[in-house]
This record gives C-alpha cells, structure tokens and sequence, in this order.
C-alpha cells in the first residue's frame, strides 16, 4: 500500500475489512432488539400463558414461532445499528480519513457494505415470503387452540371462582397448591346445591389432566335428603375427596384453512386479490339488471296514467316502493364493493410490504454511514439511540401508511414505499455529502438555523 491508493489485493483485503466490522455490532443489534421484542410478547401474553395453564414446552413453541416476524423486524434494524457502530468506531480511530487520505472515496470504502445490503435484502424477501407466513399461520392455529383451551384454575383469595361449570369455590387463602377456609357449592339443576365447608384442603390434577382432585380437611357437608326434602342433612368429616371431572385443560390443536393476510406468501395474496376484483366485477351486471328492471315498469304506469286520465294512489305507492326497493338493492351493491375493495387495498399492502421492510436494509446503510462518520465520538449507546430513533420514524410511516392505504386516502404502493423513498433520499443526499466532505447542510442553511436559535 502506498500514500497515493490501493492495489486490487489490498483493495479486496480492505474490502472484507470493512465488511467484518459490521458483524459483531450487527449481530448486537439482531440480540437487542429479539430480547426486547421478547419481553414485549411476554409481557403481551402473560395471562393466556399462566392463566391457561400452558405447558413449557407449548410456552417455548408459541415463542418459537414468534421469532418469525420478529426476526424480519430486527434484521433491518440491526444493519442500521451494525453500520452507525462500526462507521463510528472507524471514524473515531481515524481510519476513514487514512483511508480518505490514500485517495479512497467514502463511495469506494462503502461499496462492499452497499453491496452486501442489496444482497441481504433479496435473501429476505423469501423470509417475508414463505418462512414468516408458515410461522405466523402456524402461531395462529396455536394461538386459537390456546385460547379455546379450557382455563386453568386460578384461585384467588376470597374471590369465588366459578371456571368449572357446576361448582362455585371460595378460598380465603392459597399458597401454592395448600388451601385454607375451603366453600364449595355444587350446582346441581332442579335441585338444592350442597355446600362443603372445611378449615384446609389440597388442590390438585390427576394423572389424567382433566379431574380436578380437592382433598378437603376438618369440615362439613350441608344438603337437602334427595328422598325426603323437608329434611336438612349435615355431616362431619375429618377428610373428604372431591373429584371434579372435566375440570382440566388438554390443549386441542386444530388446522385452521383459513389465512390472514400475514398469514399468506405474495402469490397466495395476488390471487385472493384477483377474486375479490372478479367479485366487484361481478356486481357490474347486477347493478345493470337492476336499473333496467325499475326503469322497464315506467313506460306502463304512463301509458296507464294516459288512457286513464290520472294514476290512483295504490300505484303510486307501488311506483314508490319499487323505487325504494331499487335505492336499497343498489345501496347494498355499493356497500359490498367497498368492502371488496377495502379488502383488495389490504392485501395489496401486506405484498408491497414484505418487498419494501425488505429494502430497507439498503436505506438504513445509505443512512448509516454518513451518520455514523459525523456522530464519532459515540459509542454503542449513541448507535443504538440513534437507530431506535430512525427505526421509530420507519415505523411510524408504514403504520400510518398501512391505516391510510386501507382507507383508500393513498395508493397502497406509496403507503409502504413512502418510507423507503424518504428516508433513502435523505440518507443518499447525507452520503453525497460526505463523499464529498461537506457538512450535512449548507452554510445558509446552517446560518438560518443559528438565527432561529437566538
């Protein structure tokens, strides 16, 4: 190497350099942001997974095939976070201007880096493709089994608990699986409910997961003789067992054949696109038949007013009412096509999205590097910030574009593009900038913005 540039060699070498720098704050950024993800679905899901009763290993599946989507959110957020680091760390030790110095342009260093977004943006698009729908489609079906499944008992202090069809519980204190001041009534229909009282009891499954077994202590059982109902029993036991049938929770998967729309890969969207425009046309001829039908009656109730001088008023009700019957049949027409339409619009904005998310690994290196050069002297704090920052403005447009797109206010190409075009413009403008060693903004820029600060 000498001061005036780089051969081929060295230029190569420089290359993976520069690329293997990103790795380590890269692979950061992917663990940062799938653990706070994770809190977040954790924290979202507490109650189905306790309250449920979930077993581990179904805890550990639905949060497996969580990752799915999770890992299409983190993957452009860490290239953001993995370049402004690294160009941090190199700007910071002077090595982009040694680099600069031997006659490298910041368009040549970056070149490996723009390189390899491009490329990790097409390895994503089938992520987004086929691997996120088959996991969100199957955390779907796991989610409906789940919820269908029958809870788990979730005893609470001095509260009755009535989760178990026929039976009312109240506890005045549980720990654990040990039971204090027990109150069981037994709902039986069409006859008086018995009420078990006891100072202590036990809770707990049988082996087969659905009887729920109670082992009460020191207590009394209240009921009405069944054969003679004027007579009240009671009866003492030192230790009693309770057998609750059904009162478990085995969890029942099912294979659901529909899919939501994040549910679906882009061929599986284009064509449920196509069948709903198929059904919008459809109502074109209804709307046709329909007009044609309510202005054929015209031409005899005239002809009838005609010859007869005047039309009576059972006919001119008539006329009104296949007047209105029209306006309603049309008003139900309409309302069908918007809700086709809105549902188009939505599916066309889940295929532009697993495109767009996808090339935003591109945009955040074009917004990445100049950043990163000019905020030098941060560290991994300053990096993380700063890419939480532009993540949440990435975000805040595809949200938003989402719900405008939906309402037919913008195109759904532009609702989830918006972002891409935007924020890539202003990295590419920043990166100008800084190819060519200018400040970020120019000096009547800069003079304006001191005058509005005093």
């Amino acid at each position: 190497m000498t001061s005036f540039g780089y051969d081929g060699a060295q230029m190569k070498t420089l290359h993976r350099y520069i690329l293997t720098q990103q790795i380590p704050p890269f692979l950061f950024g992917i663990f940062v942001i799938i653990f706070i993800l994770v809190l977040d679905f954790l924290y979202k899901n507490l109650e189905i997974l306790i309250g449920k009763g979930i077993p581990f290993l179904v805890s550990a599946e639905l949060l497996t095939l969580s990752l799915g989507w999770m890992i299409v959110m983190a993957v452009p957020m860490a290239v953001l976070i993995g370049t402004l680091i690294a160009f941090m760390r190199l700007a910071s030790d002077n090595e982009i201007t040694a680099m600069r110095t031997s006659g490298l342009s910041l368009l040549s260093i970056s070149k490996p880096l723009i390189i390899a977004s491009f490329v990790l943006s097409f390895l994503m698009i089938p992520v987004h493709n086929y691997l996120v729908p088959e996991t969100n489609h199957r955390l779907a079906n796991l989610l409906v089994a789940i919820h269908k499944k029958k809870p788990a008992m979730q005893l609470r202090d001095g509260v009755f608990m009535n989760d178990v069809k026929g039976y009312s519980i109240l506890v005045n204190k549980s720990t654990g699986s040990e039971l204090e001041g027990v109150t069981i009534s037994r709902l039986i229909e069409g006859k008086p409910a018995q009420t078990i009282r006891a100072d202590r009891g036990e809770i707990f499954f049988a082996p087969d997961g659905m009887t729920l077994v109670m082992k009460l202590y020191d207590g009394e059982i209240h009921d009405v003789d069944q054969k003679d109902p004027k007579r009240y029993l009671r009866l003492k036991f030192t230790e009693h067992t309770l057998n609750i049938p059904d009162a478990g929770s085995e969890l029942v998967r099912t294979d659901r054949d529909y899919r939501g729309d994040r549910e679906m890969s882009i061929s599986d969207l284009l064509e449920e696109m196509d069948r709903y425009k198929g059904k919008i046309a459809d109502k074109g001829p209804q709307v046709v038949e329909i007009v044609k039908e309510t202005a054929g009656k015209f031409p005899a109730f005239c002809a009838a007013s005609a010859s007869a001088g005047e039309t009576t008023e059972d006919e001119k009700v008539n006329v009104v009412k296949s007047l209105n019957s029209a306006a309603d049949r049309l008003k139900t027409l309409q309302v069908q096509v918007e809700s086709y339409e809105r549902r188009v619009r939505s599916l066309s904005v889940e295929a532009h999205k697993k495109v767009a998310i996808s090339f935003a690994c591109v945009v955040f290196v074009l917004v990445g590097i100049p950043i990163g050069i000019r905020t030098k002297e941060g560290g991994a704090g300053s990096g993380l910030m700063v890419s939480i920052l532009f993540f949440a403005v990435y975000y805040a447009f595809l949200s938003s574009g989402e719900k405008l797109a939906d309402r037919g206010f913008i195109l759904p190409f532009l609702s989830m593009w918006a972002a891409n075009i935007l924020l890539g413009a202003i990295g590419l403008y920043l990166f100008i900038r800084a190819n060519r060693e200018l400040p970020f903004f120019p000096q009547t820029l800069r003079n304006s913005l001191r005058n509005l600060r005093r």
